[in-house]
């Protein structure tokens, strides 16, 4: 991964988390002035730098660098969106993992919990039946009564949904984001859960 591919941690004009983008991204940004940097400092402190100044700090020994034809530019962990004071709300991809903190670990057909080696996505509306994969046709199943099922819909495989599909509640970014931060000048904006 090229440093222009790594992530920086997007706040906006209030300093709250919502969004990450690529550092060529945020770069764009800065050089557009729609956005500053922070300069962290190693005794804990962090202050805004507009462009034109983060242009002339140094890349230290923690720091990443993008190599230019004139000189090399600290790549920056966390850029404040200065025009921007909303706080977008996400709504969480489908994923086996967000599908059983959707159903709370549970089968849908015996409310049992389940280790995740036991999980599997189970379509409600079978694909071969033209069920598409998406919330309101999705629920965490054992892998055992999933491959009992096959293709055959609940009617004809004898089973019944204890669980109601839905779609998740959207969420602000913050929530959203796990405890495996990126970078450790992320902690300060986003809380560990």
């Amino acid at each position: 991964m090229s440093n222009l591919d790594k992530q920086v941690l997007v706040l906006n004009r209030s300093w709250q988390p919502i969004n990450v983008m690529t550092v060529q991204k945020a770069l764009s940004m800065m050089a557009a002035d729609a956005a500053t940097a922070f300069d962290f400092c190693e005794d804990g402190y962090f202050i805004p730098v507009r462009w034109q100044n983060w242009l002339e700090l140094p890349v230290r020994e923690q720091d990443d660098g993008i190599r230019t034809p004139s000189r090399v530019v600290r790549v920056p962990r966390v850029i404040i969106a200065i025009q921007f004071d909303k706080v977008p709300l996400k709504r969480p991809r489908l994923t086996l993992r967000h599908l059983r903190e959707r159903d709370n670990h549970r089968c849908a057909y015996t409310q049992r919990i389940l280790e995740p080696d036991e999980c599997s996505m189970e379509h409600v509306v079978p694909k071969s039946k033209g069920g598409t994969t998406e919330w309101k046709n999705v629920v965490l199943a054992d892998k055992r009564i999933n491959n009992i099922r096959g293709n055959r819909t609940l009617k004809e495989a004898g089973l019944s949904l204890k669980i109601k599909p839905h779609e998740p509640a959207a969420k602000p970014f913050h929530e959203t984001v796990r405890s495996n931060l990126k970078f450790p000048e992320w902690e300060f904006f986003v809380k560990k859960k």
